[in-house]
């Protein structure tokens, strides 16, 4: 008689990943908006998961903040509905891969109709062999006849939209100014390259592109703020207004430019008009970063703790310049753990 020994199969990756989410159930309660169920948010997150299994590469609570922007905005994370998507990119700050919130030109548009001011909003990509025209003046408009095939290569892109009022306005993008803005995305692997819709659906976010340029003009709601806040803080977005090769307004600096800092401006309807200015010489602060456990989650608590063992000694002045330092880490920690986040912000 022979004793057979049961073996039991590895969970599957996604099994796990599930398994850890469930784990996080309260402390996602906590996190989300109004009115929304978590069994919901879980299956907003696991459907994101589904559509792009490299997500169970990336840091566990980048995801979930990722998840939870496309939730706050009512936009769908399902593919087909082509709304927004989360995506995997290498964070060079971190040195590690994280999860980035980005609406797509139809979750754009879709904000931009829910205002109530927009009744109809449209993009178009123009081609080398379309006959386009742009008209200036107090008649502005514009002239597009496509053709069926041979239409050769991408020159740029357009958006219309008609006000409430009737009024119509447009906005026009060249291919110059769109690549300029392709190659400052943050949407990059560890070598550098350019990954992402950029690459598997070009034409889209060419499309994406000229709608955002063209939000800066229309009635805002604080939906449609948020989104293209957050699509240009993970864009690196440079906004080339006024293109001629090397001139370009600027939108966000990102962490690559150490030697200026734009003033902040009011609204997104605004454009940028502030100077860029030097920096002042930081105070020589020891960076405190946030140790994760074996699953992949981040512990806020822990991190808070040490921060306030930090900081209690320090001066005033000593406290602002660990704010400075740390400030994206406190706006992590306000949204992962609010309560621990409450404690060290006191502080400062």
């Amino acid at each position: 008689m022979t004793n057979a020994v049961a073996t039991i199969a590895p969970a599957k990756p996604m099994d796990r990943f599930k398994a850890e989410l469930g784990a996080r159930q309260q402390m996602l309660t906590t996190l989300l908006p109004e009115g929304m169920k978590v069994e919901k948010f879980q299956a907003i997150v696991v459907t994101a998961v589904a559509d792009n299994m490299d997500l169970l590469d990336v840091d566990r609570n980048s995801l979930i903040k990722a998840c939870l922007q496309a939730a706050e905005l009512g936009l769908v994370l399902n593919k087909s509905m082509a709304e927004a998507d989360i995506l995997k990119v290498w964070n060079n700050k971190i040195k590690k891969y994280e999860a980035q919130f980005r609406p797509r030109y139809k979750g754009l548009m879709k904000l931009a109709l829910q205002t109530g001011e927009v009744l109809k909003i449209e993009s178009r990509i123009v081609y080398e062999n379309d006959e386009f025209e742009i008209i200036e003046g107090t008649s502005a408009g514009i002239v597009h006849k496509r053709k069926l095939s041979g239409r050769g290569d991408m020159i740029g892109a357009y958006c219309v939209w008609t006000l409430r009022n009737g009024e119509s306005q447009f906005e026009v993008m060249s291919k110059e100014e769109i690549l300029a803005i392709r190659d400052r995305s943050s949407s990059k692997t560890k070598e550098g390259k350019v990954v992402g819709p950029w690459v598997t659906d070009e034409a889209e976010m060419w499309r994406k592109t000229v709608v955002r340029r063209a939000t800066k003009y229309m009635p805002m709601s604080p939906e449609i703020a948020r989104a293209v806040h957050a699509d240009n803080v993970a864009e690196g977005v440079v906004e080339a207004d006024d293109f001629d090769g090397d001139a370009m307004d600027i939108t966000d600096f990102g962490p690559e430019e150490p030697d200026f800092a734009e003033e902040k401006v009011s609204s997104l309807e605004e454009k940028i008009a502030a100077r860029a200015t030097k920096k002042p010489e930081p105070v020589e602060i020891e960076y405190l970063d946030v140790e994760t456990d074996s699953d992949g989650f981040q512990n806020w608590k822990g991190w808070a703790a040490s921060a306030i063992e930090v900081l209690r000694p320090m001066s005033a002045s000593d406290r602002t310049a660990w704010e400075q330092v740390h400030r994206d880490l406190l706006s992590e920690a306000e949204m992962m753990e609010p309560s621990a986040a409450s404690a060290v912000l006191k502080l400062i």
